[in-house]
């Protein structure tokens, strides 16, 4: 018996050495690039829903190198460990928690108008980027927010009804999700109703996973340091939803990385689910209360519906397929209009948390998206008194980070601040 007790505990311990992030007052691992295929992964021409941008000259070309994450370890909380034998399963009736309600955020007003003008008020440099942005695509938008106030909002294209594009079309925005979900986290941690440096609660997202993951943190999947596999392939093939695509990653102990930043999907899958068991709503609805009714936004639906009638057409309906199983990490069909002041009107207790969960360079921080026939860009940048959000239907350029590459360095010319081409590794 007592043997067995030690056994036990031996195992147990098996993923306490992972170094990992309980807090998130210090600064954060930035990520050397954005994500891309391994290198072992034969080249495609078919972007993945996973940027791969770079900071080299060539966009689909990166060092897939992790990062340590600068991060400090969590109190690991040792439990009789799950069988190693038996495959995670949907549970059928999933923890239930009594939860304070979903507290309306309170409606969030501009900021006082910058200090320092643009040293372009027209925005020259910005209108040509947008421009060759829209070259060659289905359709471009582009939006700029000073001090939480539109200041620039363009667009080109027609929507599924045949209705002229505004900066308030919706378009697919892939994995710039992954910034909106950062941010309806920071609200409900505001809120109380999470603590990012909480458990995972499986039981509530109705999955029991394998040994290793009882103590890996909601900062963890925020961060890409949780040891989720990357599995790309796992979210290309199929029609089922995330909620089943993540069940057998999590089958096994986290991988080997766990502690260092590795870019998965499944890491933004499971946030989504958390919100959905936290708030009991939709994730589209809790998204739209807790980012877009703040600013007065209309907000955003999820790829799950298709594309609506004021929707901007997607030049691949298989790349709209494929976001679908995405859940939280890449779903959402939203406008640049609508991304670009819910970016623009962050407050400081959100940005302490958001900018932690997203890429950053010498500019700021943000997220870009990359599937067939869509890429897109959102960037908090200027100190926070500028937000920019790109995005294009089509296949003119090669990622998202290849579009944040083009704007971003044309609105810093346009405010003075030019720092040259973005550098995510920075």
């Amino acid at each position: 018996m007592i043997l067995l007790a030690v056994a036990l505990l031996t195992s147990a311990c098996g993923s306490s050495n992972a170094s990992v992030d309980a807090s998130f007052g210090r600064d954060d691992p930035v990520p050397p690039t954005e994500p891309t295929l391994a290198a072992t992964d034969t080249p495609s021409t078919t972007a993945s829903p996973d940027d791969a941008s770079t900071t080299t000259t060539t966009a689909d070309t990166t060092d897939t190198t992790t990062v340590p994450a600068t991060t400090a370890p969590v109190t690991t909380v040792l439990v009789a460990p799950a069988s190693t034998t038996t495959a995670p399963t949907t549970v059928p009736a999933p923890t239930t928690t009594t939860l304070p309600p979903l507290v309306p955020v309170e409606p969030i007003p501009a900021a006082e108008a910058p200090d320092r003008a643009p040293v372009d008020p027209s925005f020259g440099a910005t209108n040509a980027a947008f421009d060759r942005l829209a070259a060659n695509n289905v359709g471009a938008s582009l939006s700029v927010v000073r001090g939480g106030e539109l200041v620039v909002s363009r667009a080109t294209g027609l929507t599924v009804d045949g209705s002229p594009a505004t900066g308030d079309t919706p378009f697919v925005v892939a994995s710039v999700s992954k910034l909106v979900l950062g941010v309806a986290l920071a609200r409900l941690h505001q809120q109380g109703l999470i603590d990012v440096a909480e458990p995972v609660p499986w039981g509530e997202i109705g999955i029991w996973p394998g040994n290793g993951w009882t103590d890996v943190t909601l900062w963890e999947l925020m961060n890409h340091s949780a040891g989720v596999p990357v599995a790309r392939s796992t979210w290309f093939t199929g029609g089922a939803r995330c909620e089943e695509h993540i069940v057998p990653l999590v089958s096994s102990p986290p991988r080997g990385h766990r502690g260092t930043w590795t870019y998965s999907n499944g890491n933004y899958c499971l946030l989504g689910m958390v919100i959905e068991a936290r708030t009991g709503l939709p994730l589209d609805e809790a998204v739209q209360q807790l980012v877009f009714d703040p600013v007065g936004a209309d907000g955003v639906h999820l790829t799950l519906d298709g594309l609506l009638p004021g929707d901007m057409p997607h030049p691949h309906g298989a790349g709209v397929q494929r976001l679908s199983r995405l859940g939280g990490a890449g779903t959402l069909v939203v406008s640049t209009d609508d991304l670009a002041l819910a970016v623009g009107r962050l407050t400081d207790a959100d940005v302490e948390i958001v900018r932690r969960g997203v890429f950053v360079d010498q500019y700021g921080f943000g997220h870009t998206g990359t599937v067939d026939g869509a890429k897109a860009c959102t960037w908090w940048l200027d100190g926070g008194d500028t937000v920019i959000s790109a995005t294009i239907a089509g296949d003119a350029r090669s990622t998202g980070g290849a579009v944040c590459d083009l704007v971003i360095p044309a609105i810093a010319t346009d405010l003075g601040i030019a720092a040259g081409r973005p550098n995510r590794s920075s």
